[in-house]
């Protein structure tokens, strides 16, 4: 590890902080446009879109890049993470159902089986979800609030009122920590192999973090939770290499989409999305492969 030194960077204002851009060469014909995005987007927060059209070596922007071509990427990036947000709803709704409908209902399980440690592979994962569950968070929510008010056994509320007060975190903790027969009873809700099922939920949980938070999604490619491949579904994936990508994340919500609602247009408007990439990405010689994509990727039927 590098010895440590003191942080003596100073602050500068947005219009030194536009001087500071055109001596890097980046062009700002339109200086008030500029100005307003560095006073209510920020300098630091556009830097991640600025770093690609810029060359490692010394910072310089490449020939013709603007402002504009900042906020462009800028504006893809969030473009895709609302995208993404919209398939992540509609993937969380329904694995609370599936779960619900599963194990509400199974006379070993019932309503409150989440309260049992027997339901779960072990006792950690049980002890885990039940911080989840029994969170002030949680228990602040309308629903359970009202159930801990009214009743005083059992001493939590059944899981569909728990599982509504949780996050997509939890949620997918849940089916990865249930026992292997619940995971496959679960699973046939959406068609794939459990084991399957249990690397994309963790997968969509991190993209769900990433666009919920407002990270860059575009060109990150974060190995973590990468999502596992289906064999029916093999030559959709990108490299492992590029496992971490958008195009790799986005195959689940695609293939969970088409079981949860087969007349949703998702697909459609995300391919939209992509196919708006800024021609900022041209400037710095970038195409579809930095998200994953191959040559091709929108005619291929998985994507018709």
């Amino acid at each position: 590890m590098a010895p440590q030194i003191a942080y003596t960077k100073h602050a500068k204002a947005p219009l030194d902080l536009l001087a500071h851009l055109e001596a890097k060469g980046l062009a700002v014909p339109q200086p008030e446009r500029a100005l307003h995005a560095l006073q209510l987007i920020g300098y630091y927060r556009l830097l991640i879109y600025m770093r690609p059209l810029q060359s490692n070596r010394d910072r310089l922007f490449f020939s013709g890049v603007e402002f504009d071509d900042i906020l462009a990427l800028y504006d893809f990036d969030r473009q895709l993470r609302l995208i993404c947000l919209d398939a992540v709803e509609r993937i969380e709704v329904a694995m609370r159902a599936a779960i619900i409908n599963t194990l509400a209902i199974d006379p070993v399980a019932g309503p409150h089986f989440y309260l049992d440690s027997a339901h779960f592979i072990n006792t950690q994962a049980h002890a885990s979800f039940m911080r989840a569950a029994t969170d002030p968070t949680t228990c602040k929510h309308q629903a359970v609030e009202h159930y801990l008010d009214t009743y005083d056994s059992p001493p939590y509320p059944p899981i569909w009122v728990v599982l509504e007060a949780t996050t997509f975190g939890p949620l997918s903790y849940l089916y990865a920590s249930l026992l292997l027969p619940y995971r496959k009873a679960i699973a046939k809700a959406f068609g794939f192999d459990e084991k399957i099922l249990v690397t994309w939920f963790r997968s969509i949980n991190l993209l769900r973090n990433v666009c919920a938070h407002h990270s860059r999604l575009w060109n990150k490619n974060n190995l973590v939770n990468a999502p596992g491949v289906a064999k029916s579904l093999r030559a959709e994936f990108p490299d492992h290499t590029d496992r971490g990508r958008v195009a790799a994340r986005a195959v689940p919500l695609v293939a969970l989409l088409a079981v949860i609602d087969p007349e949703s247009d998702w697909k459609q408007r995300f391919k939209s999305v992509l196919l708006s990439a800024p021609v900022a990405m041209a400037k710095a010689g970038l195409d579809m492969s930095v998200m994953g994509f191959r040559p091709g990727w929108d005619i291929r039927r998985f994507w018709i």
